[in-house]
């Protein structure tokens, strides 16, 4: 059996191995695009939205919501600077 009888791979990327140039491989049929979010946020836009001096709405402070409020809410976790540990070991983030 000799190698040109031998079709591993799919087309475009057996052309490459003969020399020849793909710029990039085909979509997959497989995979249909998906059509992406209409409204995504990026780290910045959130970040944007949080405001320290916010207060819970008064609706919310009855005893339905008691359990899962605090009275100072917490600061997102990027705003947080890193402690000396973190820094030096950044296998914790």
């Amino acid at each position: 059996m000799t190698a040109e009888t031998l079709n591993f791979g799919p087309e475009w990327l057996r052309a490459l191995s003969r020399g020849g140039s793909v710029t990039s491989p085909p979509p997959s049929p497989a995979m249909p695009k998906s059509k992406l979010a209409d409204y995504r946020y990026g780290r910045e836009e959130m970040l944007a939205l949080y405001v320290k001096d916010n207060k819970i709405p008064e609706d919310m402070q009855d005893k339905e919501f008691a359990a899962i409020l605090q009275e100072e809410p917490q600061q997102p976790l990027a705003l947080v600077p890193l402690t000396e540990e973190e820094q030096r070991h950044p296998i914790f983030l």
